[in-house]
């Protein structure tokens, strides 16, 4: 007879085993939730989107409905979904407590897109400030041009970006404000006559407008002479004499720049911080807080 219980609790056991929420298609269910869909929650996840949409189907076939469907160009959570995003919510709450109790956690990768502008000073200081503030975090960096980091956010593959923005215009939510400088090279001299040569970064950029009005304000005659991609190629370009660019000042300049003179004053520039869709607040503020006590530290 106990042969006959012993297989019969088997049976069970693998009855109840057969129904189980794991934990991983939990977390990809709760960043489509919070991401707003599956390419922004595989960013976030750093999954393939194949990969979440897979971990949803296993959910489904345990729970036996669908849990999200396609509104327009989103999607929207089913009345099934919407309790298991609650229960999904609770069950990795106590996971990962249990886990940070019992000391088996791992680092969460937080991946921060940043402007080259000023990189050597600002992410020395990021990076020791973020350490000190997200212990429990492992950062990693993306520098990439202004247009290229709101596209990153907006597609969740950063996590947070620090920006420029050349006008300034959103001063109230800037992180802080650094002035823009007028650079040459050291052996360069200004034209005696005929328009002033610029460096430029190629379009679109948020330096562009702000270098134009200041000379159409003060009446001197431009002409581009460079545009380039990136910082170094725009480095390369002012060092060799083509021309003078506006650029923020963050800590000192390259070698063979130097300010330039006989140019009207550059205004500022706002130093913003944006996060992804599902970003957990109190990581955005500690980010913005760190670039903000770094802007102030390399003035």
């Amino acid at each position: 007879m106990s042969l006959d219980i012993d297989h019969q609790s088997e049976s069970d056991y693998g009855l109840v085993m057969a129904h189980v929420l794991d934990i991983a298609p939990l977390r990809s269910l709760v960043a489509v939730a919070d991401c707003g869909g599956f390419h922004r929650a595989a960013a976030a996840l750093h999954l393939s989107q194949s990969a979440v949409s897979q971990h949803l189907r296993r959910i489904e076939a345990v729970v036996g409905g669908t849990v999200v469907e396609r509104s327009g160009r989103g999607i929207v959570f089913t009345d099934v979904g919407q309790k298991v995003l609650r229960h999904a919510r609770t069950i990795l709450a106590a996971h990962d407590t249990a886990l940070d109790d019992l000391g088996a956690t791992e680092q969460e990768l937080l991946t921060i897109g940043a402007t080259e502008h000023g990189a050597d000073v600002m992410l020395a200081g990021l990076t020791s400030a973020l350490r000190q503030r997200l212990p429990d975090r492992r950062v990693r960096f993306r520098l990439d041009r202004n247009v290229s980091l709101a596209d990153s956010v907006e597609r969740g593959l950063v996590d947070v970006a620090v920006m420029l923005d050349g006008a300034a215009l959103n001063r109230t939510e800037a992180s802080g404000m650094v002035r823009l400088q007028w650079i040459s090279g050291r052996s360069c001299t200004a034209p005696a006559r005929g328009p002033l040569p610029l460096v430029i970064f190629s379009e679109p950029c948020t330096l562009r407008e702000p270098a134009f009005s200041i000379l159409d304000k003060h009446a001197i005659a431009y002409e581009i002479a460079a545009e380039c991609g990136d910082l170094s190629g725009l480095y390369a370009a002012v060092r060799s004499g083509l021309g003078v660019a506006l650029l923020p000042m963050i800590g000192k300049l390259p070698d063979g720049l130097c300010p330039a003179e006989g140019l009207p004053p550059g205004n500022y520039a706002s130093i913003l911080v944006r996060g992804r869709a599902g970003i957990d607040p109190d990581i955005l503020s500690t980010v913005d807080a760190a670039v903000h006590d770094v802007l102030a530290a390399a003035k």
